[in-house]
């Protein structure tokens, strides 16, 4: 049997060991693959003073280190898909951009009041609650009564509660 030089041997089960704590935080721990890099140098230095050591050891090091990291990184992935870490929710139709309009009740035709003056946008109070509004071509006071004429995007349009404009319906009434 061949000589084993022990002290090359504590090296390689040293910096193998060192390599295995290095793959498990790369689970944990964001590090762009550095930690996974300094795991395999580690292992790649293990597998160096393993045949420094003894071609006996040397061999069963190379044996031994690819069936260690299959299942390392089996064990990893199943950690991560059981893990609190990575999020697992789906999206579904809740997800994305929602109007602070929809979140309360307002849509064309709701009524409220301005509670700052419009020139052209200011805040109204709508029975939900208030939210940042415009006026088309013209200004409105506080306390003014607004009707929602449309939502385009991020901004709700009113007008004056007065001016309803005319439907389609009266409209043809009046050119028959």
């Amino acid at each position: 049997m061949p000589e084993i030089d022990w002290i090359y041997t504590g090296y390689a089960l040293a910096l193998l060991a060192l390599g295995v704590v290095l793959l498990v935080f790369e689970f944990f721990i964001v590090s762009f693959g550095f930690l996974l890099a300094g795991s395999i140098a580690s292992t790649a230095a293990a597998i160096y003073f393993a045949f420094r050591a003894s071609d006996v050891v040397g061999w069963g090091m190379v044996v031994v280190v690819p069936i260690l990291a299959v299942f390392l990184v089996r064990r990893g992935f199943a950690r991560l898909r059981t893990s609190h870490i990575v999020p697992k929710r789906e999206i579904t139709e809740e997800a994305g951009y929602h109007h602070v309009a929809d979140r309360l009740g307002i849509g064309p035709g709701s009524v409220g009041t301005m509670v700052t003056p419009a020139r052209p946008s200011g805040r109204a109070r709508f029975p939900g609650g208030e939210c940042d509004v415009q006026v088309r071509g013209g200004t409105l006071e506080t306390s003014a009564r607004v009707v929602v004429g449309e939502i385009d995007g991020a901004i709700v349009f009113v007008r004056p509660a007065g001016d309803e404009p005319a439907s389609e319906g009266a409209a043809d009434d009046e050119r028959t």
